[in-house]
């Protein structure tokens, strides 16, 4: 007897199937490049003068999110391995989207929108 289920549902549970790193995956998650990130973030958290406790947690998380989604177009843009350039981006992504969302405001206020 054959059963009918919705793409997702069979998509979910492939990917259950393959355990915590299929999870991961799933959600975009590369667990090198998050690696890679964390620890450059660490590492600008640590080279920060009179840096208090909760900009050290935001290093880290920013760090590692950043070099995780942006790692792989860094590593190809600036032609080094996955590694560096991960580290390189975990090591600057609180400056990467703090420009990033300067950016952003300067588009929204030049189209005529109020950032709130």
């Amino acid at each position: 007897m054959e059963t009918s289920l919705p793409e997702e549902t069979l998509t979910c549970q492939i990917t259950v199937d393959h355990g915590l790193h299929g999870v991961l995956l799933y959600l975009g998650i590369k667990l090198p490049d998050l690696i890679a990130g964390f620890a450059g973030g660490a590492v600008a958290a640590l080279i920060m003068r009179q840096i208090k406790p909760y900009e050290v947690v935001a290093s880290v998380i920013v760090g590692s999110l950043t070099a995780n989604y942006l790692g792989g177009p860094a590593a190809q843009f600036i032609g080094l391995g996955s590694g560096a350039a991960t580290f390189i981006v975990g090591l600057t992504g609180m400056a990467v989207c703090q420009g990033i969302m300067e950016a952003g405001r300067k588009w929204r206020a030049k189209v005529g929108g109020e950032p709130k």
